[in-house]
């Protein structure tokens, strides 16, 4: 092979080699255009979403601010209920106790099964009887509202059976006096 075909080989390898690098830049800069556009399109849809969440948020406030005004409401107009024997025991239990008890306890107090105080707890509660819930330890525990608790205590506002008052103050004496 002689000088000038060794050269004309180079020179066209070298052509060859500048050809792919061109191509490759090419598709690499198709690449970094698409991923580009994609980061903008993901910025604005994380805008988007961040937007979404502040209303949700804003929504979230409203619909409490409505939903306590709506229990005040509720807790200044209820006038009387009726309930049955077992959310009258979950109600006494409740109404005599000072802080927050769980579902255990109020069964335990009462002699009711799991099951029906649960059902018990949130018919009072279905009925408009104000009765605040707190999670603690991943355990839900229940009070009675203290306003409603001094407005029951002045004006009888729910009526519990007499037979139902005894057995409540029969086992509060028996629990009393086995201590």
């Amino acid at each position: 092979m002689s000088d000038s075909s060794i050269r004309e080989v180079y020179s066209d390898l070298l052509e060859h080699i500048d050809n792919v690098a061109a191509d490759i830049r090419g598709e690499l800069d198709d690449h970094l255009q698409s991923i580009n556009d994609n980061t903008e399109e993901i910025s604005i849809q994380n805008s988007a979403i961040c937007e979404i969440d502040n209303r949700l948020n804003k929504l979230e406030e409203k619909l409490d601010k409505v939903h306590f005004m709506f229990k005040q409401l509720l807790n200044r107009s209820l006038v009387s209920v009726d309930l049955s024997k077992d959310e009258q025991k979950s109600f006494l239990t409740l109404y005599t106790h000072d802080g927050f008890l769980s579902v255990p306890a109020i069964s335990k107090r009462t002699g009711m099964e799991h099951d029906s105080v649960e059902e018990s707890l949130m018919s009072l509660m279905d009925k408009g009887v104000p009765v605040e819930r707190e999670i603690i330890d991943m355990q839900i525990y229940f009070r009675l509202n203290k306003e409603f608790r001094l407005r029951q205590a002045k004006e009888q506002l729910i009526t519990v059976d007499p037979e139902i008052k005894q057995q409540f103050q029969n086992a509060l004496l028996k629990e009393f006096f086995s201590s």
